[in-house]
């Protein structure tokens, strides 16, 4: 497969969490970053920790592509190449310093050092031959990740990140249901990313963007199933009309300029500010033990933004609330069955939690 193919699969895996499973994924199911099931390839907690730990994609998924066994062999060779070129230079400490920058690849750099040492010299150029030898079989992989050469800067970020890698067991997930409730089980992954495109299928098993499997008499309300995170959003403000109906405000999502902050009432009867929306669904979700990848959730103030432009949600007295003909489309329609039964459990977990939150204040 082709460099930029298999890039493809991975840039998949980085958004969505799931791709069709290809043999060249293999090396990774190896090393428990991802798991097979259905013909699919699947994102594990492995591979979510590891991703939390680079600033953006690109140094995310070149990282991978250096796992290779036999590549890492050559880029520590190539970097071990420049370092002794520095010793030659007198840099005395540049050895010391890079055998301690790689403490898991240290047996392999005294083996190698032992076999070019030659009393106290040691024979670069064997090294320098040997690398060159094996340039051009790697030379697609280089362009595509160093844009050309590989240099010890870059090399030295890609190993060093590659020895924190830590692999634990790896449990496949439970599909994902058609209910939401099934959906947004404790413990699910889910996508983080709010600009995804929805998917033409539903997701095996990661909680994704997708073209939604249901008939809808309404289209506007494709809108509220083909991203997790509209659906989330919406639920909370059905939440908040539900426990108004109930007798009690005890939420409200209140509109400042772009920002929404999350309002609740005491159990001792006095509003006070908890945070921002992000705030909130975030400790939420961190209850829940949801898995989001590749980094947290921000800026959810956009997506009541985008239910508001969509005519789901008005503003009245700035606060978000939900209009009387969209609630008369929830509960005297066949949406009920998909929207609102099939969300019971997830809904009271969101009660739960508000009132935990309320309990605090």
């Amino acid at each position: 497969m082709e460099l930029k193919r298999l890039h493809s699969h991975l840039e998949k895996l980085y958004h969505y969490g799931e791709t069709a499973y290809v043999a060249e994924l293999e090396p990774f199911v190896r090393k428990g970053l991802l798991y097979v099931h259905e013909k699919k390839a699947v994102i594990t907690n492995n591979w979510i920790a590891f991703v939390k730990r680079f600033p953006n994609q690109t140094d995310f998924l070149h990282t991978l592509f250096c796992f290779d066994e036999l590549y890492q062999q050559y880029l520590l060779k190539t970097s071990l190449l420049t370092v002794l070129k520095m010793r030659e230079a007198e840099d005395t400490d540049g050895i010391v310093d890079f055998v301690h920058k790689m403490p898991k690849f240290a047996g392999e750099i005294v083996k190698i050092l032992d076999e070019l040492k030659h009393g106290e010299r040691y024979e670069t150029e064997a090294l320098e031959h040997h690398v060159k030898e094996v340039e051009p079989l790697f030379r697609e992989r280089n362009h595509f990740i160093f844009n050309g050469a590989p240099y010890y800067q870059r090399i030295i970020y890609y190993l060093a990140h590659i020895q924190q890698y830590q692999q634990e067991a790896v449990e496949q997930d439970e599909p994902l249901g058609k209910k939401i409730d099934e959906q947004w089980a404790k413990g699910r992954k889910i996508a983080a990313n709010l600009q995804l495109s929805p998917l033409k299928d539903q997701p095996l098993a990661v909680l994704a963007p997708h073209e939604p499997n249901i008939s809808l008499k309404n289209p506007l309300f494709k809108h509220i199933f083909a991203h997790p995170w509209n659906l989330f959003i919406f639920l909370c403000c059905v939440v908040r009309e539900q426990t108004e109906a109930q007798g009690m405000t005890t939420i409200r999502f209140h509109a400042v300029n772009d920002e929404v902050d999350v309002i609740l009432m005491s159990s001792k009867n006095q509003e006070y500010r908890y945070g921002t929306i992000n705030d909130f669904v975030l400790e939420f979700c961190k209850v829940n033990n949801y898995q989001l990848f590749p980094n947290e959730i921000a800026r959810l103030e956009t997506i009541f933004h985008y239910l508001h432009d969509r005519g789901f949600l008005t503003i009245v007295d700035e606060e978000y609330r939900i209009p009387s003909h969209i609630e008369d489309e929830l509960y005297n329609t066949s949406l009920f069955i998909p929207l609102m039964a099939g969300s019971k459990q997830l809904r009271q977990r969101i009660e739960q939690w508000i009132d935990e939150l309320r309990d605090r204040g």
